[in-house]
């Protein structure tokens, strides 16, 4: 097993936003030691979550952790690549972001290309991996124990990282598909469109999400 897989920390930025805060919720539920950072709460730097370790920067937030998640908007993602290029080193990075149009119904991203992709080139040294996008927030709130497991998807070049970010999700009370390279995060996010056009076409409201089905013959 990895090092980094036995080390039960992660970073979360954007700690306070609709995700990432869910995010939290569900890592120190986990049982894993979270570090945060978000531009709209800097100055708040205490908790009464003992494994919560709030930061006034980014650099300081990052430091700590081998697996740092961007729960943040695609055009905040792109700026946060600019401030990390040189701090962000070899940890893994999750992008959880969809790059959505403003009807919410397809992305922004021309068809050769995924926000991912886009900011893997960025961030070159980075272990870059796609996963989290499919779900909602809503999904976020319901309990495994409650007899709904909702699937995500992990998209990277990187095996290693991936089955980081696998084991990860197990422990959130997620089902996790490995789809393979990062090219197919294309897919996944344009999966969220997908899910988001459905919603609103049959008024649909609560946790959304996907789940995989193998029928036995």
């Amino acid at each position: 097993m990895s090092s980094i897989s036995q080390n039960r920390t992660v970073t979360v930025i954007g700690a306070s936003g609709v995700m990432g805060s869910r995010l939290c919720r569900r890592l120190l539920g986990a049982g894993y030691t979270v570090h945060t950072f978000d531009s709209v709460h800097r100055n708040s730097t205490t908790s009464s979550e003992p494994l919560l370790i709030c930061h006034k920067t980014l650099n300081d937030a990052v430091a700590p952790s081998d697996v740092v998640i961007l729960a943040v908007p695609y055009a905040a993602e792109l700026l946060l690549a600019e401030q990390l290029t040189t701090q962000i080193g070899h940890r893994i990075v999750v992008s959880i972001t969809n790059p959505l149009t403003p009807t919410l119904d397809d992305v922004v991203t021309p068809p050769g290309e995924s926000a991912a992709e886009h900011l893997c080139m960025l961030m070159p040294e980075a272990r870059l991996v796609k996963a989290f996008n499919t779900l909602s927030a809503a999904a976020f709130d319901v309990s495994p124990d409650e007899g709904h497991q909702f699937d995500t998807f992990i998209a990277s070049d990187d095996a290693e990282a991936a089955h980081v970010v696998e084991q990860i999700i197990t422990d959130m009370g997620f089902r996790p598909w490995y789809v393979g390279c990062l090219k197919h995060s294309r897919t996944l996010e344009r999966m969220s469109a997908l899910l988001i056009g459905i919603s609103q076409r049959y008024e649909l409201d609560g946790a959304l999400g996907w789940h995989v089905v193998q029928a036995k013959l």
